[in-house]
């Protein structure tokens, strides 16, 4: 909701990314790149794969903190498929 996104809407995106192959990978790396450059690898590995925070080694932040990117970024990435004429939701 903190970027005019439902939940409902935002879960379907996130089902979107882990289903994603080639240019929409590409994009939604671009979007973690865009949002956070130094935490960008843990947050495509997060949407694309759903591995969690926990699992992911040591990420230098804390969980809320990478919650808050993690969103940034799927808003991020679903503007670029709004821009691409692809719309998730």
């Amino acid at each position: 909701k903190d970027y005019g996104i439902s939940y409902e809407d935002g879960r379907k995106i996130v089902d979107y990314c882990r289903k994603a192959k080639g240019y929409d990978q590409q994009l939604i790396l671009q979007a973690a790149q865009e949002v956070y450059p130094e935490i960008a690898p843990y947050l495509f590995l997060n949407l694309t794969t759903g591995l969690g925070y926990d699992r992911m080694g040591k990420i230098p932040m804390q969980r809320k903190d990478f919650q808050g990117y993690r969103r940034k970024t799927i808003e991020t990435y679903y503007r670029y498929m709004v821009l691409n004429g692809k719309r998730i939701v």
